[in-house]
């Protein structure tokens, strides 16, 4: 004979606004983060498509977006209507502000802006004009540091980031109606708008029961990480580690030498692909010097496999 034991709270999955678990991690976001309002959602790749439809980003405009990043930052300017415009990146690895600059027309509503490996990237203030769609997916404590209410940020609570819940993500801003209308793409519209056909992005309770307690344990972690650097960094004769929640650690070296070292530190010998090589993007024509460069040189290890 089977028991059956119901939960304590009786939520399951979520509510239309939200279970009680997934309300209280947002309150604890706010509280960690310092911003007005925070939404947790299904995936980062779910939280950045809801970020661009709260920022009426559709068909039509222009989205310029690193070129060296996971397919998700681009897929999401896709997913809501919109085109990708691929810009180089710069020896942090997020992106070429001269190369934004260059890539920016009449038809650019926003910046999709990766702060990849978990390096902190800065906005300079003539890209102020734009909104910013801050991608922090491997960059758990950047902490929104512009009082712009049109600026959007998004992290990821995936299994193998330096939190996590199994899978999810986080939308921050410090605009009610921008944090409105994310709510209503996770809910299929079906809260505070009507003119959102929206999604199913709902995390779930248990996700959030989950991600409540990692979040408690997140400066711990970095502690840890940011000494690994430290020594990783001198051991193979990288004396600048610069600022990175280190969710991977990218080392260059002469090509000739890469598959070497990648053996020797335990290592893999690039990233993901470049985005503008994919036939998906339609974009191979483009010539970006730096993502050329770094693709031939870098070596990333991953913290979590040392």
């Amino acid at each position: 004979m089977i028991e059956h034991f119901p939960l304590r709270s009786g939520y399951l999955a979520t509510s239309k606004t939200g279970g009680p678990k997934c309300e209280s991690f947002e309150r604890q976001l706010e509280s960690y983060y310092s911003v007005e309002h925070a939404r947790v959602l299904n995936s980062a790749t779910s939280a950045l498509h809801a970020a661009l439809v709260a920022m009426g980003v559709g068909r039509g405009d222009e989205v310029i977006c690193p070129a060296y990043s996971m397919s998700g930052s681009a897929a999401a300017i896709v997913h809501a209507g919109a085109t990708p415009l691929f810009a180089d990146i710069g020896e942090d690895y997020c992106l070429d502000w001269n190369s934004v600059r260059d890539r920016a027309g009449d038809n650019t509503r926003a910046i999709l802006l990766v702060h990849l490996f978990g390096h902190h990237a800065v906005v300079p203030d003539w890209a102020t004009r734009y909104p910013v769609l801050h991608d922090a997916a491997q960059s758990p404590t950047l902490r929104p540091d512009r009082n712009d209410d049109r600026d959007i940020w998004v992290y990821s609570l995936n299994q193998h980031k330096v939190i996590q819940c199994g899978e999810g993500g986080y939308a921050l801003t410090n605009s009610r109606r921008v944090a409105d209308r994310i709510h209503a793409v996770r809910n299929h519209g079906e809260c505070f708008t009507d003119d959102i056909v929206g999604y199913n992005y709902r995390m779930t309770e248990m996700q959030a029961a989950i991600g409540r307690e990692e979040l408690i344990v997140l400066e711990q972690r970095m502690v840890e990480r940011r000494d690994w650097a430290r020594t990783f960094g001198v051991i193979n004769g990288i004396r600048d580690i610069g600022n990175s929640d280190w969710f991977l650690f990218p080392t260059r070296t002469d090509p000739a030498k890469r598959s070497y070292l990648a053996e020797r530190i335990g290592g893999r010998c690039g990233y993901h692909r470049p985005l503008h090589k994919l036939a998906a993007f339609n974009q191979t024509h483009l010539v970006l010097p730096n993502v050329e460069k770094i693709e031939s040189e870098i070596v990333v290890v991953n913290p979590l496999c040392r």
